[in-house]
């Protein structure tokens, strides 16, 4: 069965166009229970991982897990890092 193609303004409503940083890990997605927040993340050379709370990527520890957002930490300075186009 032949696939229907996208009507345009539901392709343009559900399309966010961000600049892709070229250092540093990317936030690609949160998801998971409340309990136990998961966020997939990629990383400078173009893998991808997931990550919870506690675990260390990139040399940064995850602290936190939010909604479209995770907080890393390297020694007693942490930051915020979003999902591209939230902002």
């Amino acid at each position: 069965m032949a696939q229907a193609q996208t009507p345009q303004a539901v392709a343009q409503s559900a399309t966010t166009s961000a600049r892709i940083p070229n250092r540093g890990p990317l936030l690609l997605g949160t998801f998971g229970k409340d309990s136990a927040p998961e966020a997939l993340i990629r990383l400078p050379g173009g893998r991808t991982e997931t990550v919870s709370v506690g675990d260390r990527v990139a040399g940064l520890r995850v602290v936190a897990i939010d909604t479209g957002r995770i907080a890393l930490a390297r020694g007693s300075k942490a930051a915020w890092l979003e999902l591209p186009g939230t902002r």
